[in-house]
């Protein structure tokens, strides 16, 4: 849609030669609905109506870029309605303020045709009620209504369909082409906070060159995406590339929806759910989500409940994070004001898509997909996240209110789980102090003073033991879980040894890490074998020569001689790293399918961490 209402004694409108053709235009399903206006580059309005040498007065008293203005040319028309005829002046450029609500393509099209019939009678009655009131802002009326529009569309905007193409479809009459540079960018103006350009979404631009005659051109928007996601108001421009003069005729200028393959769709919708285990991570948008507004616009408001739930998750060794698309200085500036901030690890606040940014966080905090939550207000994050991390749990922002109760969000509160975050932070600690050990990883771990305790189970420990036990994933050797009543029996039990692993260094409390079940078989020979049924250790002490230490140690109080180590292991889809860590060991599997290594006096002993019983 175009606004004609500034247009004054134009040429004959311009008719196609014989030979033209217009462009077919690709199948759409919906278009945003934008009101393309005349525009300078080099705007400074109103200052430089009286300081510019070129300004010239339209009707409405606005500086003349376009010849004439934008005028009707219905020979070049569309469905949609008439063609738009542009000479361009001197730093001249179309503009339209940008929404992202795509409308169904044909309801678009009522509206147009409404508006543009609306253009003339409303365009005069302002100018006289501008000339008889003295007021200039009714000259303007028709513009002022197009942009009431346009915000009480962004408005309501939710995301749900999100344009993915820019269509031009223009006639060009001369026999030179013309190159064209088609721009996105927020609009800092309409912000409602003065805003660096560091920390907005990155403009997008695009360069088209029009051929003599009819032609077509799509562009995508894969780099107006975090513009379109940010929820922040922008405009769109297209602009002739080099000197004044280009004389275009534009049929359609238009961000839209392309009609998806019927088949990707019926993949799509095939896609099959899949088991997900209790969570470990809830991963928050800012934005509409944890406050209400849009911070860049303005001031927000913590919502209800949010502190209380934050505290909830923390105590039940839930981790806290966000993926957010903001400033990061100012997010981060006002999660410390409402005091969220210290709840939060390795939080991405950037204009990046929220499935890299909830990535990021899964892998900096090692642990799998499948146990994190992300909860966003808009369902086109929501989407985006859930197509490319299938395995997420995705919520909208109304299962605030009712999170703390979710299934997989239950947690144990001990004090291992109470302690979690700053466990994490520890870690954080610890990867900053081993970087400066480069590749010398073993001086590093010398250098933590590592201590280990490994002593028999005790009712205290019971909430932790069942809390390793159904959790553990990767570092599960025999891949089983016990139900709580399951544990109990085990506990008791005196057919087996349970102990725990306690683990701590010089920056901090790991807390219980491990549980293992063994026995002891005595050989007939004279020569014995400690038996590992069961051993889940944390993921947090991965890497760090535990599971060693435990072997050792169980070797060293065996109550005969031992000449071999049986694990009983069993390989799940989840348990690799377990089982790199017994190759690594030297375990090989047996005649009976189990894996076993053999053992001698001072073999598995680490010099480099202190253990105790």
């Amino acid at each position: 849609m175009f606004q004609f209402e500034d247009v004054r004694s134009p040429d004959a409108p311009t008719r196609p030669a014989q030979s033209g053709k217009p462009a077919s235009s690709p199948p759409l399903t919906h278009r945003a609905l934008l009101a393309w206006g005349e525009h300078c580059v080099e705007c400074a309005a109103p200052t430089c109506y009286s300081s510019c040498d070129l300004y010239a007065p339209t009707p409405s008293g606005k500086c003349r870029r376009i010849e004439n203005g934008i005028v009707r040319n219905k020979a070049l028309g569309t469905p949609d309605g008439p063609g738009a005829e542009v000479r361009f002046k001197r730093w001249g450029k179309l503009e339209a303020q940008g929404n992202g609500f795509m409308l169904p393509a044909r309801r678009a099209r009522r509206i147009e045709k409404l508006l543009v019939a609306m253009t003339p009678p409303v365009a005069r009655i302002g100018r006289l009620i501008s000339r008889v009131s003295g007021q200039a802002r009714w000259a303007t009326a028709m513009e002022t209504l197009h942009k009431r529009i346009n915000d009480w569309l962004q408005a309501r905007e939710t995301h749900a369909v999100l344009p993915n193409a820019f269509l031009l479809d223009v006639y060009n009459p001369t026999d030179r082409p013309v190159t064209l540079i088609f721009s996105g960018a927020v609009d800092k103006l309409r912000l409602g906070r003065a805003t660096r350009n560091d920390q907005l979404p990155t403009p997008m631009s695009a360069t088209v060159t029009v051929p003599a005659g009819f032609s077509a051109h799509q562009i995508a928007l894969d780099a107006l995406k975090p513009t379109l996601q940010s929820g922040l108001p922008f405009n769109l421009a297209l602009t002739p590339q080099g000197d004044e003069g280009a004389h275009l005729i534009f049929k359609r200028m238009d961000l839209v929806t392309l009609a998806e393959p019927q088949g990707e769709r019926q993949e799509k919708a095939a896609a099959p759910a899949a088991y997900a285990p209790s969570a470990k991570l809830v991963i928050f948008d800012l934005d509409n989500t944890l406050w209400d507004g849009v911070l860049l616009e303005g001031d927000v408001t913590l919502r209800a409940g949010v502190k209380t739930l934050f505290e909830t998750l923390d105590a039940r060794g839930i981790l806290i994070s966000v993926a957010s698309k903001n400033a990061r200085e100012d997010a981060m500036a006002r999660l410390e004001a409402l005091g969220l901030a210290d709840f939060l690890l390795y939080q991405q606040i950037g204009w990046q898509p929220k499935s890299e940014s909830v990535a990021k966080i899964v892998k900096a905090l090692d642990i799998g997909i499948d146990t994190a939550i992300f909860v966003d207000d808009n369902p086109f994050e929501r989407a985006e996240v859930s197509a490319a991390l299938p395995n997420v749990e995705v919520l909208a922002d109304t299962a605030l209110a009712t999170l703390a109760g979710h299934p997989r969000l239950q947690g144990a509160v001990t004090p291992e789980s109470r302690g979690r975050r700053e466990m994490y932070r520890q870690a954080m600690t610890r990867d900053e102090a081993a970087a400066e050990y480069g590749d010398d990883y073993l001086d590093f771990l010398r250098a933590c003073n590592i201590r280990v305790q490994i002593r028999p189970d005790q009712p205290a420990d019971f909430e932790r033991v069942a809390e390793l036990v159904q959790r553990t994933n990767q570092l599960n050797f025999s891949g089983r879980k016990y139900s709580r009543d399951e544990i109990a029996d085990i506990l008791t039990g005196q057919s087996r040894d349970h102990h725990i692993v306690i683990c701590d260094d010089k920056f901090g409390s790991y807390g219980t890490v491990g549980f293992c079940l063994s026995a002891y078989q005595a050989g007939a020979d004279g020569k014995g074998a400690v038996i590992i049924e069961d051993f889940m250790l944390s993921c947090r002490v991965q890497g760090k020569f535990i599971e060693q230490s435990l072997f050792w140690f169980l070797v060293e109080k065996a109550p005969g001689p031992v000449s071999s180590i049986i694990v009983k292991f069993n390989k799940t889809a989840r348990n690799r790293a377990a089982e790199m860590v017994l190759e690594k060991l030297g375990f090989q599997a047996d005649a009976q399918g189990q894996l076993s290594r053999p053992v001698g006096p001072g073999d598995l002993s680490v010099d480099f961490m202190d253990i105790t019983g």
